[in-house]
């Protein structure tokens, strides 16, 4: 008898759903938000030589991934691209992506690879929350099918939404390393030369002295969006070909060498700005970076999803009387947004679509400003949702999940 992936994920789910049967609607519409959840490897393309830029850097290494997004880091948060004025950066990181076989180790990640043995394991899938299942149900059900069956269609539902995102941050205003330079003025360069030691002395003592504290800070950053390809073909391949329980030498040697099975798909790019003024000097340089660079990553990734709507989160409704969701202005949401109201219909094999229930918008003054360090989040008191009125549609309950339309 010959097994298709699809086949097995389908008796994976019938096996799993007979054991969680009792969850309740409003259960599954919880574990299917978690299940549903993008994972993302986040990046940064580096300019030391840029002032600032080594701040940038810092900053960026400690930032911690946004909320909504499984954390599918690969250990490594910053590159360095050589100067080539004929190469174009998406062509730049793709070369990086294909020399350090990006895709390939993101689809490691995902299978728990023993860098020792070769071996993999579905143990991160059930971490992510597949339908709640419970470690038992989870064992049970690996078992039985081959060893290698995910559950709940977990390679189309998962491994497919997994993407990188890779930031250049970039400082185009000249700074000054005159003492009594207020803000930007008494243009100097906006670059440093990182091989003088005396440039960088006097860099450092501008940045870092209470008197030189910048009255603003302003940066531009173009985040480029790049999807894994994941689909029937290529879980195939790793199926049969690589996946593995125990040690197998062979099929340890012939995944390492594979080159050419695992890729990514260049999906986009957006270019924003980020302002915050400092005119008192609360802040010092260094928290002023930080502040920036946080509100700068978190509205290019906002950007991306307006564009790319297989990039798009779904967030829970946290309630309904009024209707509330903890997303805001990081978000990027506006009183012109519109939001589907969505809830999972499930099939008798155990897959699910979904289904739309209603559309909602929403209430201008009362949308949550949870953007990086932000002191006075509502005019009317602390805030920690977005109001939304309904505008179309029938019964909305808590626990359904929204996600953003396109505004035509």
């Amino acid at each position: 008898m010959t097994w298709t992936m699809n086949g097995i994920f389908r008796i994976a789910v019938t096996l799993l759903f007979c054991s969680v049967a009792s969850l309740t609607r409003v259960h599954a519409q919880i574990d299917s938000a978690r299940f549903d959840r993008p994972s993302l490897c986040l990046m940064m393309i580096a300019h030391p030589e840029q002032a600032f830029g080594k701040e940038i850097e810092i900053v960026f290494r400690e930032m911690d991934m946004p909320e909504r997004f499984n954390d599918h880091s690969l250990g490594v948060r910053v590159v360095k691209f050589p100067t080539d004025k004929q190469t174009s950066t998406e062509e730049s990181i793709m070369r990086f992506a294909d020399h350090a076989q990006l895709a390939k180790k993101m689809v490691a990640k995902w299978f728990g690879r023993d860098k020792n043995t070769g071996s993999f394991n579905t143990y991160l899938f059930h971490e992510r929350g597949l339908y709640n299942a419970t470690k038992s149900d989870w064992e049970n059900v690996r078992h039985t099918i081959m060893g290698a069956a995910l559950l709940a269609d977990a390679g189309e539902k998962l491994i497919s939404h997994t993407f990188l995102v890779m930031c250049e941050f970039t400082y185009n205003r000249a700074y000054s390393t005159k003492s009594n330079a207020d803000s930007h003025s008494n243009v100097r360069s906006q670059t440093i030369d990182v091989s003088n030691a005396e440039a960088v002395d006097e860099y450092n003592n501008y940045l870092y002295q209470k008197d030189n504290r910048l009255k603003q800070f302003e940066l531009t950053c173009t985040s480029y969006l790049y999807r894994l390809d994941w689909n029937d073909s290529v879980a195939n391949e790793f199926y049969m070909r690589y996946y593995m329980e125990n040690a197998d030498p062979d099929k340890a040697a012939a995944f390492q060498q594979d080159q050419s099975t695992f890729k990514l798909s260049y999906v986009g790019n957006c270019t924003d700005k980020e302002v915050m003024n400092n005119p008192d000097g609360r802040y010092t340089n260094q928290q002023l970076i930080k502040s920036v660079c946080i509100r700068l990553r978190d509205k290019n990734i906002a950007t991306l999803q307006h564009a790319h709507p297989e990039f798009r989160i779904k967030s829970l409704l946290s309630g309904t009387n009024p209707l509330k969701a903890d997303i805001g202005l990081k978000e990027d949401v506006t009183p012109d947004s519109r939001y589907e109201v969505l809830m999972p219909v499930f099939s008798k094999n155990g897959t699910y679509t979904y289904q739309r229930v209603g559309v909602i918008q929403p209430v201008a003054g009362q949308i949550w400003d949870n953007r990086y360090m932000v002191e006075n989040h509502d005019k009317q008191g602390e805030s920690d949702a977005t109001t939304f009125k309904q505008v179309s549609g029938g019964e909305i309950v808590p626990g359904m999940l929204i996600k953003e339309m396109d505004i035509k």
